[in-house]
């Protein structure tokens, strides 16, 4: 999608290989939401989320660091995320950078994630990183998840990090609702008031970031 244009009674959606005319629209974008749905764009913050994963490692040195293979993650503010795979590799992520994913601050955000690895399991310092890479998470003011209905659209999101299950449910809370369910839910917000002084490029990232590496030390 390029643009939205609503019309009387439908939208017209805009896309590279032809225009949809449509009832409804639901704006499921998250941490991708663009100018061309500027009101969520001013609701929703991007922030990169990065990921390392070693090389395949020992059976013994795999079970040691998480016997039971349960996904584990810590309690900072940069928090740490990490779950052994089922052919025996350690994957490792969290909120290393704030920048937008690309090869740079993917490049950066491995080698901070390498040393939070071994600082958590000093075993693995000799072990390589085979892959890493990078996406975008949306987050609100509040850190709560929304689905509703703003200037006539339909929209979920901002489930900062947590949107594979947030996502799968609210998708189907709000399917319900552009049904016809009358659907009364906590999460649900057709008042979603936007961020004061954003319009989509959170310039204000390096603070915030600064702000709760402090508090981190502080603990």
């Amino acid at each position: 999608m390029t643009s939205l244009e609503r019309q009387v009674g439908k939208w017209r959606v805009r896309t590279p290989a032809g225009d949809v005319e449509t009832r409804d629209v639901l704006v499921a974008t998250d941490g991708y939401t663009d100018a061309a749905v500027p009101a969520l764009q001013r609701r929703f913050v991007p922030i990169g989320s990065y990921i390392i994963a070693t090389e395949p490692l020992d059976e013994g040195v795999a079970s040691a660091l998480l016997p039971r293979r349960r996904m584990a993650f810590d309690s900072k503010h940069f928090l740490y995320y990490f779950r052994v795979t089922a052919d025996r590799r350690l994957l490792f992520g969290g909120r290393a950078e704030f920048g937008r994913p690309d090869a740079d601050t993917t490049r950066r955000a491995a080698a901070i994630l390498r040393q939070g690895m071994c600082t958590i399991f000093p075993e693995l310092a000799g072990v390589a990183i085979d892959y890493a890479w990078g996406g975008n998470v949306a987050f609100t003011r509040d850190q709560m998840p929304r689905a509703g209905q703003i200037d006539g659209l339909y929209y979920a999101g901002g489930y900062c990090g947590h949107g594979v299950a947030m996502a799968t449910y609210l998708g189907e809370q709000i399917a319900r609702r552009i049904a016809g369910e009358p659907i009364d839910h906590p999460l649900f917000d057709d008042r979603f008031p936007p961020i004061p002084m954003y319009s989509g490029n959170p310039w204000f990232l390096p603070l915030v970031g600064a702000y709760y590496q402090v508090k981190d030390w502080l603990q």
